[in-house]
């Protein structure tokens, strides 16, 4: 049975906006924008705010809220509050962030965690993801051998264990040991010890990518390859803002070919479905 909550008006939509500017915001996204009275964004998309107010006369940005030097949580903190006290004074409204609200953009969480204290209901809609855009730009298929990711701050705060069988993707490297804003580039400093980090799973020898997904149609990713040994120093000159792609260093072994055996075989198939 469905909740009394579940049939409730959306005070908040939250949406995704996707990577490639307009061509990837979903009909269901163009919809909540719709419906609401106001929208708050946060993209860096040119052109973008200008679409998005034929939906919505009512645009606001709250990219201006980064401070150069000053603490992400407390903007995060800042954006969702803004969004939380526009629905409490007339809803529905609609926070859109670039790419799939719920990865990497923390206000979301703000948002979702705040609004039923407030008595304030949301509604989450996903968008296209640098994840997503990702697996194309390097034609990877998580269905052979899986797939790991992790934030590369929050693989060295918890030395979190890598397999290094399984394709790797580490996010925000560009952000990597700071909770502040900068628009600085980092120093082969700000990545020694990423690289160090890594150099005991993978050989120093072994190739990485950083990738960025492009923003426009006529654009192609930008890729830029390395040894991990090398790490530091060619992301200190390099392509900083982007992804970086650790594939396996080899495949794993199979430890139970009786069971892939069966994988193949019909009478299998009917040993472990429900008979007709």
């Amino acid at each position: 049975m469905a909740s009394n909550t579940a049939r409730r008006p959306v005070d908040i939509y939250i949406v995704g906006l996707g990577i490639r500017n307009v061509q990837q915001i979903t009909r269901e996204a163009e919809q909540a924008i719709q419906l609401s009275k106001k929208v708050f964004t946060v993209h860096a998309g040119f052109g973008l705010d200008e679409f998005l107010k034929t939906l919505c006369p009512d645009v606001r940005s709250l990219v201006g809220k980064y401070e150069e030097g000053g603490d992400r949580l407390r903007t995060y903190r800042a954006m969702a509050a803004e969004v939380l006290n526009a629905a409490l004074d007339d809803s529905p409204v609609c926070f859109a962030s670039y790419g799939h609200p719920k990865i990497y953009v923390y206000p979301t969480n703000l948002i979702e965690k705040a609004a039923p204290l407030l008595g304030l209901t949301v509604r989450v809609l996903p968008g296209i993801s640098a994840l997503d855009t990702i697996l194309a730009d390097l034609g990877l298929d998580p269905g052979p051998n899986g797939l790991q990711m992790y934030e590369a701050t929050d693989l060295l705060a918890r030395e979190r264990p890598l397999q290094p069988d399984v394709p790797c993707l580490l996010w925000q490297v560009s952000a990597v040991e700071s909770a502040m804003y900068s628009t600085k580039r980092g120093n082969a400093e700000r990545y020694r010890r990423l690289q160090d980090f890594l150099v005991r799973t993978y050989p120093p020898g072994h190739q990485l990518t950083m990738v960025l997904s492009p923003t426009y149609a006529l654009l192609e990713p930008l890729k830029e390859t390395f040894p991990v040994g090398e790490l530091a120093e060619r992301l200190a000159r390099g392509l900083q803002i982007g992804t970086l792609y650790i594939p396996p260093t080899h495949e794993r072994a199979i430890s139970n070919p009786d069971l892939l055996r069966e994988a193949f075989e019909a009478e299998h198939l009917d040993r472990i479905t429900t008979a007709s």
